[in-house]
């Protein structure tokens, strides 16, 4: 499993070198690290934790968690062989006692577990899935009549396309794997299962002897299609995806997969092959490592304020949260400006700070609203900026402010941002003249600015619509300010340069009735 795996890894660092921005290549080299060492599943549990978030579209490794999680369930399964050997006398009964009893555990956990990333991406609440495909093999005797009749093998089929072509709407999706799964166990147990048309075909079961290097390039493919190519799948694009996986496919399984086969039959080829996948592995690592440490930044991108010799993990990631530092009880004479909200608060605090007025006021900065007690009533003006704005929480703060002696005037609601999917693929086009002038598309864009319009609308002048300050006529939103800095770097929060955007951007004079802005 592990060379295949080698070969994808190199070709994704290779590209990627070339197209991604420190961020994603960092993310990147993470990925490879941990795909190698077969627990891609378990970062993602901890980092991504959606696998069907939109962003992990440009991810070329995000697939491989199902990898790491079949590689450990690899290493538990036969130590359940070690353990049921001890029962000399009915060791295979003893086995499928074990397998069974681990199985119906770990339904109860996928059920059971209320933490979708937990329930998705960890071997325990997916066990029962190989569990199932054990249980078929220990209660398989070659030559004995199954429990289904030839030809049930087709109504699984029919059955296994349309639980798989359902979608949340008609039943849930845990609902839906778990047909899956006994669908596939009861195909297993039909008579017929290796000699009908569509298992025995021979077509499919190639493509069924190369799905392993199916399953390890489609997404790789995708990946990068959207970085070099269109996010947008045409039926052209489609097509040429397909192609390309189909070729990168064919080479994986004849080159790597197969060859492999042949170099274990011989002591010679088996030292060779051991020792380069072995120098493989390490020289990917460590270059995987590197780039990992140096934050993936391999050239200057003034675009980010990144240079080679400023350079360190988490840089964008410190000046989002550069509000934290602000989480204080106000002490100056100043205008107190209170500012309440989760990361997009810390992002309007970056507004503010690179703003004309930043020493005209006293920010304080706080993530919920549990914390202000003791600052709201000496506040001049509280901003709400909070990703996932919703008007019961605005009515609550309204609350607040009107309990503390302040009116609902002084409540100012900060608009969400939305920079699209990935800066990826606008990076890639940096060589082309109008780099600088390019659009996207938001992501979700009719229900977002549906959404915006709406708050516009009910708030008034006590709104910062920041969206429309970045929209063409078509609804597509600009990716660089005017002086050419990313406006955000993950298309959510602002970087340096879109927060000095917003602060001489946004007009703050109508914030200070008592005095005057130079």
């Amino acid at each position: 499993m592990l060379p295949p795996l080698l070969v994808a890894g190199c070709f994704c660092m290779l590209l990627g070198y070339f197209v991604m921005l420190p961020d994603n290549f960092e993310n990147l080299s993470e990925s490879v690290i941990a795909t190698n060492f077969f627990c891609n599943n378990i970062l993602s549990a901890i980092t991504t934790k959606d696998y069907w978030d939109v962003s992990n579209e440009f991810k070329p490794l995000m697939h491989t968690w199902y990898v790491g999680v079949v590689m450990q369930f690899y290493i538990i399964y036969p130590i359940l062989f070690l353990i049921a050997k001890h029962d000399t006398k009915y060791s295979r009964k003893t086995l499928l006692t074990l397998v069974s009893v681990l199985a119906v555990i770990s339904l109860l956990i996928y059920f059971g577990t209320e933490d979708t990333s937990k329930r998705f991406y960890y071997l325990p609440s997916r066990f029962f899935e190989f569990a199932v495909g054990g249980i078929v093999a220990l209660t398989y005797t070659p030559n004995q009549n199954k429990p289904f009749r030839k030809g049930f093998v087709y109504v699984c089929y029919a059955l296994l396309l349309f639980a798989m072509s359902l979608n949340s709407d008609f039943i849930q999706a845990n609902l839906r794997l778990v047909s899956v799964v006994a669908f596939t166990a009861v195909l297993l147990s039909s008579q017929d299962v290796l000699e009908n048309r569509i298992t025995g075909n021979r077509i499919l079961a190639t493509i069924g002897a190369a799905s392993y290097s199916i399953f390890i390039w489609h997404q790789i493919i995708l990946a990068f299609c959207r970085y070099f190519i269109t996010s947008r799948f045409t039926i052209t694009v489609f097509a040429l995806i397909l192609l390309v996986t189909a070729i990168m496919s064919w080479l994986s399984y004849k080159l790597i997969e197969q060859s492999i086969s042949m170099a274990l039959k011989t002591k010679r080829s088996k030292v060779i092959l051991y020792s380069s996948v072995i120098s493989l592995f390490i020289a990917l690592n460590v270059f995987a490592a590197y780039i990992y440490m140096n934050a993936g930044v391999v050239r200057d991108i003034p675009e980010l304020y990144v240079s080679m010799q400023n350079k360190h993990r988490g840089m964008h990631a410190e000046y989002v949260d550069r509000g934290n530092q602000y989480n204080q009880p106000f002490t100056t004479q100043k205008p107190h400006w209170l500012v309440v909200g989760n990361s997009f608060g810390r992002d309007f605090v970056n507004v503010i700070l690179e703003s004309p007025i930043a020493d005209k006021v006293e920010v304080s900065y706080s993530p919920t609203f549990r914390e202000i007690n003791n600052r709201i009533a000496n506040a001049d003006l509280v901003f709400f900026s909070t990703l996932g704005l919703e008007e019961t929480k605005v009515t609550e703060l309204e609350i607040l402010l009107l309990a503390n002696g302040l009116k609902s005037n002084q409540l100012v609601i900060v608009g969400e941002k939305n920079f699209g999917v990935s800066n990826g693929q606008v990076y890639a086009k940096r060589n082309d003249a109008d780099y600088f002038e390019q659009y996207v598309e938001v992501e979700d864009r009719e229900r977002f600015i549906e959404r915006n319009r709406y708050f516009a609308k009910l708030y008034g002048e006590r709104y910062i619509d920041l969206m429309t300050m970045v929209l063409n006529d078509d609804n597509q939103v600009r990716v660089f300010s005017p002086d050419h800095h990313f406006i955000s770097a993950d298309c959510r929060h602002l970087s340096e340069g879109g927060a000095i955007f917003y602060g001489q951007s946004i007009d703050w004079e109508k914030y200070f009735p008592c005095m005057c802005v130079n």
